[in-house]
C-alpha cells in the first residue's frame, strides 16, 4: 500500500487513517465501495487487513492508533481495530455520495 517516507508520521486516529485512506481512493473505488453489499465489503475488509496492519503499524508500534480504535467502542461495535477502522472508512465513503467530483 503505502511506501516508507522519509519524516512520514504515522496517523495517530480512526480519522487520520480514513482521511488518508480516502485521499489514495480513486472515485471509481470510492463509488465501488459505496455500493458495495456487505458480504462483499467482508471479503474486501479480510483481503485487506494484512496490507493495513503492517502499513499503520497497528499492532507494532502505533499504540495511540490502537487506544484510538478502543476509544471508539460501544455497544453496536466490533473491537477489531482494524474492522473499526474499515467500517469509519466504508461510513465515510457512503456520506461522500451527494459530492459532485469534476474531472
Amino acid at each position: 500500500m503505502m511506501d516508507p517516507i522519509q519524516g512520514y508520521t504515522l496517523p495517530r486516529t480512526v480519522d487520520e487513517v480514513v482521511d488518508e485512506l480516502i485521499s489514495d481512493m480513486t472515485t471509481q473505488q470510492m463509488i465501488a465501495m459505496g455500493e458495495m453489499t456487505d458480504e462483499e465489503f467482508d471479503l474486501l475488509y479480510s483481503q485487506l487487513i494484512p496490507h493495513l496492519q503492517h502499513d499503520f503499524r497497528l499492532w507494532a508500534g502505533n499504540d495511540q492508533l490502537l487506544m484510538s480504535c478502543f476509544e471508539t467502542v460501544d455497544n453496536h461495535t466490533s473491537t477489531d481495530p482494524m474492522r473499526i477502522i474499515m467500517d469509519q472508512l466504508r461510513k465515510q465513503v457512503k456520506s461522500l455520495d451527494h459530492v459532485i467530483i469534476a474531472v
